[in-house]
């Protein structure tokens, strides 16, 4: 059956948005309209109502819908197909920059098929046209730059397997004033593209419904599979569509133009194989998911995700979504109306915040992708959201449409709900003085209820430091006061991300950590002590991150540079020496593409890297010098005879190698289990004393030893005001062994037979607080006494 114009119903829909537009966009019905834009199946029909805006409509001749029906089976993971497709093109009628058409027999996708893909095509009086697409659909499967897919979503999520879950959610939400999500009492950060080998949000919810098996059979869980439980929560890395390579992302290319209706074209389709953090959006398709981490093309799989964290066997898992609405990568321009820009920053583009409708169809962007179920919403860099007053001449934080981004209600399974709200906010950030003037507390004291990162998780923490503990004792000690408000922890995708690009030879490296820059740099991220430190004692909800926890290397990577991708390459130089070893450079699975060029041993890989780090900053990037200089260099390099051309290889190559040895799945081998167990006895003590989230209160109190002599000895004691329960912790964060006598530091221990060991690092076999304690860097203890 081939779709059909429904007039009647599009002359219905024209009058009703009419209706809404009199008098303009106004903040009366801003909301109103961006929630009809897009495209919407009419439930239980097979029809289906688009809505569209651009500034160029009103301008137009003609504005007309463009389809794409499926012939065949579409084979999503097929990484090339032809595939033949019919072709159908419907004038839509126009009002204002709006156009709008309803049609009828239009197929939709849901879990198992793809629905019709569409776009709309301007044609101007002088002959020229436009493609423009829908940055509102809920499915782009072929990326920014392609059709978007009609998804019918309201099916997907009529039955979905969590319902019991949001229900008992309710009774939680609805005894605190905020009508909030609560918080978790810990939480994993989570790169989708890495955690699995598949790179897949399908693959990560069968890992963890595998792991929920062996729960449900009582099995014992392998050391890779207890990095992944013991939390209440679980942050997504970014999941929008992000950019694409102009020249080697090519993911959908009509073979033959169309002709007239009914014609049966072929396109050539490429598996989306965009590699990236998620960081560099469009806000273009922010309501769909990143089709590059989908091994179906169905969005599906993240219900599938949520589903099973929310009725994980050993008690709910929270889902949170960090999402990056501040700014848009300058290909925003390519995909979006231009009045959606206030003009370039230092990402690319600001949004116009001040235009009501983008700044509706933001906040609309985000309601629909919260609406599969997410229990909270992580605001990546806060501080960049900013508009300009002409008259003062000055930019201003927009906290007013931070404050609209946590107003957003929710429905999910017949229950509406406001998300858990996270702000990443380092204001005065980016000025001189931010690392000294930031307080990590401007949304917290605005909002009250939402959480900030704490300034301990922020990228410019370097744990492989000497000194580390105690410079940073001032920004530890806020953590005592204002913690319950923060998301604590110590390594997330930044901080790893920083410490890789560090040179070790201009840095004092703690090698008490490991014998190698490898192992410090495994050790400063994944450190018992600290773990004790953040899960057991302090304030806040600690965060942990996945390819920390499992001793995985961890870059930045991307595979859509263009201008850049040689200075992206050259500036992760240092990697080679803090994360790679030649134990793992001779290993055939890793860095194939680098040994093809000729890359065969370490150390030539490491000599180029570094001196092309050197030349991009001794040439300001001039690609044309950096390509002579290499060639100049005496004694040559393992790979000569280099060009502009080679030398982008090399990044892409880089780039495809760094991805691979980055995923969390291909070190499981190395995981040591003994701090898996460590780490998960950790997680689950929190989750059981969720009191400790709460600020110090009464006696409660941190130290260090004074003096230091060598070692950094932290210890200290809080009280449980309800159980009365207490706790004493001492630790070595840094610095040579030590023997410690709890009862010789001022801590409350009265009689030692009340206390008892609640948690320990490895190694730590104390039993008795009257005994002395010898303590090695990263060895801590932490005894309970029962109020």
């Amino acid at each position: 059956m081939n779709p059909t114009l429904n007039i009647k119903e599009t002359e219905s829909f024209l009058r009703k948005i009419s209706d809404k537009l009199k008098g303009g966009i106004n903040l009366q019905n801003a909301g109103g309209i961006a929630a009809e834009l897009g495209a919407h199946v009419v439930s239980g029909t097979a029809s289906a109502r688009f809505m569209i805006w651009h500034p160029k409509i009103k301008e137009a001749s003609a504005v007309e819908i463009e389809l794409f029906l499926p012939q065949s089976e579409l084979i999503y993971d097929k990484p090339d197909q032809h595939l033949n497709m019919k072709y159908f093109r419907f004038e839509a009628e126009r009002i204002r920059d709006f156009a709008i058409i309803v049609l009828d027999d239009l197929p939709a996708g849901d879990r198992e098929n793809f629905g019709a893909f569409y776009q709309f095509l301007l044609t101007f009086n002088d002959g020229s046209k436009q493609t423009v697409r829908d940055p509102m659909a809920w499915s782009v499967p072929y990326g920014i730059y392609a059709p978007a897919e009609l998804y019918d979503v309201e099916k997907v999520l009529k039955n979905r397997k969590d319902a019991g879950y949001f229900k008992k959610l309710e009774k939680e939400i609805r005894k605190n004033r905020y009508n909030r999500v609560p918080p978790s009492a810990n939480l994993l950060e989570m790169h989708p593209a890495s955690a699995t080998i598949e790179g897949s949000i399908g693959a990560l919810a069968r890992r963890y419904s595998q792991i929920a098996e062996s729960i449900k059979n009582g099995n014992e869980l392998s050391p890779d599979e207890q990095n992944l439980v013991g939390f209440d929560g679980i942050e997504l890395m970014p999941i929008d569509p992000v950019i694409e390579h102009p020249e080697n992302h090519t993911f959908w290319k009509s073979v033959q133009k169309p002709g007239k209706n009914g014609d049966e074209i072929t396109l050539h389709l490429q598996k989306p194989s965009v590699i990236n953090w998620g960081y560099d959006i469009v806000l273009f398709g922010s309501a769909a998911i990143n089709p590059s981490i989908l091994s179906t093309g169905r969005p599906n799989e993240l219900l599938d995700l949520i589903e099973i964290l929310h009725t994980f066997p050993s008690g709910p898992i929270k889902v949170i979504l960090d999402v990056v609405y501040g700014h848009a990568d300058h290909q925003g321009i390519n995909v979006l109306p231009e009045e959606f820009f206030a003009g370039p920053n230092m990402y690319g583009l600001n949004i116009d915040f001040k235009n009501l409708l983008v700044r509706n169809m933001i906040l609309e962007m985000q309601r629909r992708k919260i609406n599969w179920g997410f229990d909270g919403v992580r605001v990546d860099g806060a501080q960049d959201f900013k508009f300009y007053d002409a008259e003062k001449d000055e930019l201003f934080h927009d906290d007013d449409f931070l404050q609209e981004m946590s107003d957003v209600e929710q429905s999910v399974a017949g229950i509406t709900y406001k998300p858990w709200m996270i702000f990443e906010d380092g204001r005065p950030w980016p000025r001189d003085d931010w690392e000294l003037a930031s307080t990590y507390r401007e949304i917290t004291d605005q909002q009250k209820h939402p959480f900030q990162w704490a300034p301990m998780i922020f990228a410019y923490n370097t744990p492989y430091n000497y000194t580390y503990w105690v410079s940073k004792w001032w920004r530890l000690k806020e953590q005592f006061v204002f913690g319950e408000k923060w998301i604590s922890g110590y390594a997330n995708h930044d901080t790893m991300r920083r410490g890789t690009q560090a040179n070790p030879e201009t840095i004092n490296v703690n090698f008490l950590l490991g014998n190698s820059l490898k192992m410090v740099m495994e050790n400063a991220y994944n450190n018992p002590s600290t773990t004790l430190l953040m899960n057991a004692f302090l304030p806040g909800v600690p965060m942990d991150f996945v390819q920390a926890l499992g001793n995985t290397p961890w870059s930045f990577i991307r595979n859509t540079d263009t201008t850049y991708a040689i200075k992206v390459a050259a500036e992760e130089a240092h990697f080679t020496e803090w994360q790679i070893t030649e134990v793992e450079y001779r290993n055939s699975r890793f860095f194939r593409r680098l040994k093809t060029m000729g890359f065969a041993k370490l150390d030539q890989l490491q000599r180029f890297a570094k001196a092309l780090l050197n030349f991009v900053h001794a040439t300001d990037y001039n690609q044309e010098t950096i390509v002579d200089l290499l060639n100049r260099l005496n004694p040559p390099f393992a790979v000569m005879d280099w060009t502009l051309e080679k030398l982008t290889n090399y990044a892409t190559a880089w780039t495809e190698d760094l991805h691979e040895y980055c995923n969390a799945e291909m070190h499981t081998d190395f995981i040591d289990s003994r701090k898996a167990a460590f780490n998960l006895k950790t997680r689950e003590y929190r989750l059981k004393n969720k009191w400790l989230m709460a600020n110090f209160q009464g006696n409660d109190f941190m130290k260090y030893r004074e003096p230091v002599d060598g070692t950094v000895i932290f210890y200290g004691y809080r009280k449980d005001p309800s159980s009365g329960k207490e706790l004493i912790f001492l630790a070595n964060m840094e610095g040579q062994a030590r023997q410690i006598v709890p009862a010789n530091l001022d801590l409350p221990v009265g009689k030692s037979s009340d206390w008892s060991v609640a948690l320990s690092t490895p190694s730590v076999r104390a039993k008795n607080i009257a005994q002395p304690i010898r303590l090695s860097i990263s060895q801590g203890i932490l005894f309970e006494k029962s109020g």
